[in-house]
Order: structure tokens, then C-alpha cells, then sequence
């Protein structure tokens, strides 16, 4: 008896372990798996998206549909008040957004040239933008003169006028401390 239970009982171990790794298998999609439940889900989201726009266009028609039987009802009084809580609604909204785009307009304007302010100030905002973008890229910083290198001085330092004497006045003395030596 002491050998039936033995070995029954590793028959009895046996299924219990293989149950484990068949339900660890199962909770890891395998790589193949994974691309059949991305597309799964944009599935979803999709479906999701277009319920979505349904029912928003669902309520739009409703309301359409009960402000024309107020219409049809004669109730003017009640259209107008609904109306007039929607327009007080939006007006700090509609007032908020013209002083951010007052303010982005003149940010942009302040950039641009006075020509230029003439000439772009009344253009829509997106256009106005396009144009300080490309005007902005276009501009190139330039040395003061391109012709002389930066470190470098030509000609006699007698007859150069003193603006390029004190930009340059370092190279100067460096290059008469080498004479010296």
C-alpha cells in the first residue's frame, strides 16, 4: 500500500503542475498574439470613435428638433432665454480667445520690421504666422565686415580707422609682442 501511494501521488503532482503552465502560457500572448490584439483593439476604438460621433450628432438633431417644435408651439420666450444663457456662456470664451490672439499678433508684429507691420498687420493670424516664420529663418546673422576675418588685420595699423582698431586692438599688441621677440 505504502508504494500505491507513492506513486499516486506524483500522478496526482503531475496534472496540478501542468495546469500552472498551461494557465502561465495563456496569460502571455505569444508574439503573434500581440499584433492580433493591437489590431483588435484599434478595432475598438475605432467602433468606439464613430458610436461616439453617432450619438453626438444624435443629440445635435434632437435639440434641433425640439427647438422647432418650440417654434412650431409659438414659445419665442423660452427659445430666447435658452439662447441668451448660450450666448452669456460663450462670451468670456469668445472675449478670452480675441486678447490671446490680439496679444500673439502683436508678439509677432514686434518682431517684424515697421515696413513690414504696414504691409502684414491686417493678414489673418495664420498667414501672419506663416510669414514671421519664414522671414525669421531668412534673417542670417553677418559680421560687421565679412571681407576681414575676424582675428586677422590688413594693412598698415596706422591707416585703419579706429573703429576696426579697438575691435581688433588684441591681435595688435599680440602681433607687436612678437615683433619684440
Amino acid at each position: 500500500m505504502s508504494e500505491e501511494n507513492v506513486q499516486s501521488a506524483p500522478t496526482e503532482e503531475q496534472p496540478q503542475k501542468a495546469q500552472e503552465v498551461a494557465t502561465d502560457s495563456q496569460d502571455q500572448p505569444a508574439s503573434g498574439d500581440v499584433g492580433e490584439l493591437i489590431a483588435e483593439s484599434k478595432k475598438y476604438r475605432q467602433r468606439s470613435q464613430k458610436d461616439r460621433a453617432k450619438i453626438a450628432e444624435l443629440e445635435k438633431q434632437l435639440e434641433q428638433g425640439r427647438q422647432k417644435q418650440l417654434e412650431q408651439q409659438e414659445e419665442w420666450k423660452t427659445l430666447a432665454e435658452e439662447r441668451a444663457t448660450k450666448i452669456s456662456e460663450l462670451e468670456p470664451i469668445v472675449k478670452q480667445a480675441q486678447e490671446q490672439e490680439e496679444a500673439m499678433r502683436t508678439e509677432l508684429l514686434n518682431d517684424m520690421s515697421e515696413e513690414d507691420r504696414d504691409t502684414f498687420g491686417a493678414l489673418p493670424m495664420n498667414q501672419l504666422r506663416a510669414i514671421h516664420k519664414k522671414l525669421n529663418t531668412a534673417r542670417v546673422n553677418v559680421a560687421n565686415n565679412p571681407a576681414v576675418p575676424v582675428n586677422e588685420v590688413i594693412g598698415e595699423y596706422s591707416s585703419i580707422p579706429d573703429s576696426d582698431r579697438q575691435k581688433n586692438w588684441t591681435s595688435i599688441l599680440d602681433k607687436y609682442k612678437k615683433r619684440a621677440n
